[in-house]
């Protein structure tokens, strides 16, 4: 993968940023993640259901119990901790990393590092090699998230998973769709502050 990523982001090296606004670094998550969800000769997940294991993966206390013992455990041993993430901004960080999944993917397609399939996107030969190639702590701790993550969604259709992240996030006027409707708590569109529907 180039180093020249970041650059495409309009930013330049010494300014400060959180990890995930790093080209670099979502790209490097996703291809660990399609690993786990989506390997080679596996099944392919759509971009939307794509979109949910992202952000959970990041954010994985957002959808373990509280007395869920033994996974909450797992990731502390993993150095999440759910202190970073406020109750309040859950919502508007999730539609934030949602709106960039599109772009991202076309990148990971671009590198070679998945592939568009008839339904949904799954790791390619290279991306496996990419992952492997990876000798990061951190690869380690967020494949242990996807895994957790994993298996709370994968038996979920779209429309039940879609319920559930409504709940798990709290704030169901800020999940939006991929591309950029928001919803209310009914299911219906809801048009952003100032914008008509026309």
């Amino acid at each position: 993968m180039s180093a020249n990523l970041d650059d495409a982001d309009g930013w330049s090296s010494t300014q400060s940023r959180a990890p995930e606004e790093h080209t670099t670094f979502r790209l490097a998550q996703l291809a660990i993640l399609l690993g786990e969800v989506a390997p080679v000769g596996g099944r392919s997940v759509d971009l939307e259901v794509l979109g949910y294991y992202d952000f959970f993966a990041a954010n994985p206390f957002v959808v373990v119990a509280v007395d869920d013992a033994r996974d909450r455990a797992r990731l502390h041993q993993a150095a999440f901790d759910e202190r970073q993430l406020t109750y309040a901004s859950t919502g508007s960080r999730f539609a934030n990393r949602r709106k960039r999944l599109q772009h991202d993917f076309a990148l990971m397609v671009a590198y070679g590092l998945a592939e568009r399939r008839s339904d949904g996107y799954g790791q390619t030969v290279l991306g496996a090699e990419f992952v492997a190639s990876m000798h990061a702590l951190y690869v380690d701790q967020y494949r242990a998230s996807v895994s957790i993550v994993h298996a709370r969604i994968r038996s979920l259709s779209p429309a039940r998973l879609g319920r559930e992240a409504r709940h798990w996030l709290s704030t169901p006027s800020l999940v939006l769709d991929l591309y950029g409707a928001h919803e209310q708590s009914d299911g219906t569109p809801q048009t952003e502050p100032g914008k008509s529907t026309s």
